[in-house]
């Protein structure tokens, strides 16, 4: 029997987006979106590290996703309509990409306030790049159920009620979003009756195994508490991921369930596989800590300089690396994993 052809998904959001230029802008030597609220670049480095964080993510939890996607994209639509799910604040896009490589009939929307940037590899496009110039090249095309687009959830989506059948929005609300339970109420909006929410929020930057923050004396509690400072005078909350599962609870939906994931950030796990998570991890808060330093920069009510933010630095390496091989605890970021089915 063959696979039924749904058309792919076509409603139109902006058919003539920016140029580049338009979007973003400079500062200390990185570029950061020019709209929008999030204090984190945009650059290449900043989408490597969120490339690593994605891979993190599907080592500890072993899946692209906490909750019955699966079953609910399995499901007959109705209709000549295909399943829709939408990655919102979609980063580099490795989400979309690769779970539309998983779900080929169902079409995936990926949404940011940049132009998502092509991908670090070709593993799950069609075809190689094609050469068009002496210096040029043009990226292989993405999949036909693959749309990157603009938009801005503080300011709304331009999509009809209930468009989507799985809403997935992970590490934005704390830190680029001011109104988080209006962005929740927004996401909630765009999901159909039977849909899934999936949200993800991890602490920031980070902390210890057990959940709890560093001594304010320390230098990890120094620069925790900074950037908690700063993020609260931008006016995000920094803890929304302790907030997340009663905000959802509080909504229309049917069904809700949690789970929370201590990822290393390290080798202190005992366990080897999580030792090899651990390198991952150690990797990407070396790059978190260089992309949180325009933040440091701005801070309220106080403004790092270079040898403030050289000494910090200097200083929580020096606690890592005090940080024995195996040991069992040590520090790590705590992630809240929430999935939610509408009525």
């Amino acid at each position: 029997m063959e696979s039924p052809q749904y058309p792919p998904y076509s409603f139109v959001v902006d058919p003539s987006p920016s140029p580049i230029e338009e979007n973003e802008l400079y500062y200390e030597g990185r570029r950061l979106a020019a709209q929008g609220h999030c204090p984190l670049p945009v650059d290449e480095e900043e989408m490597e590290r969120l490339q690593n964080i994605h891979n993190i993510t599907h080592a500890v939890l072993g899946s692209h996703y906490y909750g019955p996607v699966d079953r609910v994209l399995s499901k007959p639509s109705g209709g000549n309509r295909r399943r829709i799910v939408i990655d919102v604040g979609t980063g580099n896009g490795a989400w979309v990409r690769e779970m539309a490589a998983l779900f080929p009939l169902v079409s995936f929307v990926g949404v940011d306030i940049v132009p998502i940037p092509p991908p670090c590899h070709t593993g799950s496009l069609l075809g190689p790049p094609t050469l068009i110039g002496a210096y040029e090249y043009r990226p292989p095309r993405e999949r036909e159920n693959v749309r990157f687009e603009r938009g801005d959830l503080t300011k709304g989506l331009d999509y009809p009620d209930g468009e989507f059948d799985v809403v997935h929005c992970r590490s934005v609300l704390a830190l680029a979003i001011p109104q988080y339970v209006q962005a929740v109420t927004e996401l909630t909006r765009i999901l159909r009756p039977g849909g899934l929410l999936l949200l993800a929020e991890s602490t920031i930057p980070f902390c210890d195994s057990a959940g709890q923050p560093y001594h304010p004396n320390s230098a990890s509690g120094e620069l925790i508490n900074a950037i908690h400072t700063a993020l609260k005078a931008a006016g995000m909350d920094p803890d929304v991921r302790l907030k997340l599962e009663g905000l959802v609870r509080r909504g229309p939906f049917a069904e809700v369930r949690a789970k929370e994931v201590v990822i290393p950030l390290g080798e202190w796990p005992e366990d080897p596989r999580l030792q090899q998570i651990g390198l991952m991890g150690r990797e990407a808060l070396e790059m978190s800590l260089r992309a949180l330093t325009p933040l440091l920069r701005q801070g309220k009510p106080i403004a790092y300089d270079d040898g403030m933010i050289s000494w910090l630095l200097s200083r929580i390496h020096a606690e890592l690396d005090a940080e024995q091989k195996g040991r069992g605890h040590g520090v790590s970021s705590v992630a809240t994993y929430v999935w939610a089915k509408r009525r």
